[in-house]
């Protein structure tokens, strides 16, 4: 059983993937109030830290597997122009993760982010990262990964970072001919997606989502009008919890109705929500990790 220590752990998206495919969790790292009591309410016996700042490595058990993703707020397109990369107080948080992982050098590490790291400082954030990994004998590879490819009527795409220590296993995570279960609408059953292929996304949606500064705006409008969809996606939850209203056709969302939790908790479950990694495509990295380490032994 691989042990998964969590870093910038939000509401455990990483942690609930990989726990679902057999990973043991032994450590998470969150600072925020509302996604910690998140993590102890699921997590109850897990060591947990609150500021990355103050982490001490020696806290920090024994664990093959380190996972995060780190703030996006300065890396973020929809950040009106005024990105500073991992120059800015929240997305420069990935030093301070590098430098735990310089010291404790886990066998695997897993990050995520938004596709604008791509292309922040023009290019030269993604380079710092990817070369400050080689440095520290890591292979690494990458890719955008978007969530309606695995099963969710959104498009959510991510990029993903593995680094396998010492070895280029990293890339056979990522890149194979793993097949992908889709639900592509309610009591259809399943068909099967190769996430090399652009042929099998989900055509279809069963909620859909108006955030508030749409209502009465140009439909198009994108993601910086916080635009509404018709077309079978959603947006991602905008990370502000600034969304208005969530309708549906078949399927309940199951924010409110079903928790009976107030309406003034709504914002911190929608900006919880937007920040979470997709948890089907990180069981499905995870199996690859799996996968690897079972052909070499």
């Amino acid at each position: 059983m691989m042990r998964v220590a969590s870093f910038f752990s939000g509401i455990g998206g990483f942690d609930l993937g990989f726990q679902n495919i057999g990973m043991n969790i032994v450590f998470q790292c969150e600072k925020n109030k509302f996604s910690q009591q998140v993590l102890q309410k699921h997590w109850p016996n897990v060591p947990r830290h609150g500021d990355i700042n103050t982490l001490d490595v020696i806290n920090i058990p024994d664990s093959e597997l380190w996972c995060g993703g780190f703030p996006c707020q300065d890396l973020s397109l929809a950040n009106n122009g005024k990105r500073q990369g991992l120059d800015g107080k929240y997305s420069g948080l990935f030093f301070k993760f590098k430098e735990l992982i310089q010291q404790r050098l886990p066998k695997w590490v897993v990050m995520e982010n938004v596709p604008g790291l791509l292309n922040s400082q023009k290019g030269a954030d993604f380079s710092l990262i990817i070369h400050a990994l080689d440095e520290l004998g890591y292979g690494v590879a990458w890719r955008v990964l978007d969530s309606k490819f695995f099963g969710t009527p959104q498009r959510r795409r991510r990029v993903y970072i593995v680094a396998s220590y010492q070895s280029r296993n990293a890339a056979e995570v990522l890149f194979d001919n793993r097949r992908i279960a889709i639900t592509l609408k309610t009591s259809r059953g399943q068909e099967e997606a190769i996430t090399q292929g652009f042929g099998n996304s989900n055509p279809e949606a069963n909620l859909y989502s108006i955030q508030n500064a749409a209502i009465g705006r140009n439909h198009k409008a994108g993601p910086q009008g916080k635009g509404y969809r018709c077309d079978g996606e959603t947006w991602t939850l905008d990370s502000r919890g600034s969304s208005d209203v969530v309708c549906t056709t078949h399927d309940p969302f199951r924010i409110r109705e079903t928790t009976n939790f107030p309406r003034w908790v709504d914002g911190s479950r929608f900006t919880s929500l937007g920040n979470a990694v997709t948890i089907s495509v990180i069981e499905w990295i995870g199996r690859g990790i799996i996968e690897v380490e079972l052909a070499s032994k």
